[in-house]
């Protein structure tokens, strides 16, 4: 039986199912799109779209679905991140996290490139440092353009999994929609990394709890057509 849900954000604990999967709703410009949560679909866990990592810890290790980050690409060039950067600390995948926190080392690299990528739109404010976290406040008035063409965002993990983040799961509405800011920032060094909900927006997310994975494919959300890829 499938359950669906309409919310901008679901925060879900599961202590055993077959299989469970979102598709996180969007914030646009209008407001939300709807999304939805289904539970124990086996077609999933056999779908040739979706890509399945590994979950490394048990329940008993770890209360969140912890994932092995191996590498990040932004317009489709690989980072120079070294691997030992996403391991220091881990990562997990949490719907109940806004925005997605990376090590410094890893979101220092992915800003620089993205605001290369965005050099020809006018940067509203600038990164700041706090205690060793970077506090980002890279944000853009798009008011005036009735297309924005941004960079892909791509996360690569343990397995060969990866996780294209759609064209709305990189943004966060500020003023009701007059400003955009980067929904990714910094943790501090050693700490955990947390891929937020912002960045689960239009991905098909697949939680196979009893295969111990975590599987990522092409979501079928409401599209907003404001924004283009690269």
């Amino acid at each position: 039986m499938a359950i669906f849900l309409q919310a901008s954000l679901l925060v879900l604990w599961l202590l055993s199912s077959s299989s469970e999967n979102t598709c996180s709703a969007k914030e646009t410009r209008e407001g939300y799109s709807t999304g939805y949560i289904t539970f124990g679909k086996p077609d999933d866990l056999n779908n040739k779209h979706i890509k399945f990592t590994p979950i490394p810890t048990t329940p008993q290790q770890s209360q969140f679905y912890d994932v092995v980050v191996t590498g990040i690409s932004v317009a489709g060039k690989k980072l120079p991140i070294k691997s030992s950067v996403f391991t220091r600390g881990g990562a997990v995948v949490d719907s109940g996290t806004v925005f997605t926190l990376l090590p410094p080392e890893a979101f220092a690299s992915l800003r620089s490139a993205f605001h290369k990528e965005m050099a020809r739109y006018k940067l509203l404010a600038a990164a700041t440092t706090s205690n060793g976290i970077i506090i980002d406040r890279t944000c853009y008035d798009f008011s005036i353009y009735k297309t924005v063409v941004i960079p892909k965002f791509s996360f690569f993990f343990e397995g060969g999994a990866e996780l294209e983040v759609d064209a709305k799961g990189i943004f966060l509405s500020r003023d009701h929609g007059k400003e955009m800011c980067l929904a990714f920032t910094s943790t501090a060094e050693g700490e955990v990394a947390i891929l937020g909900n912002i960045m689960q927006r239009s991905v098909h997310l697949v939680y196979d709890v009893d295969g111990g994975r975590v599987g990522f494919g092409p979501g079928f959300c409401t599209q907003n057509e404001f924004f283009r890829l690269r």
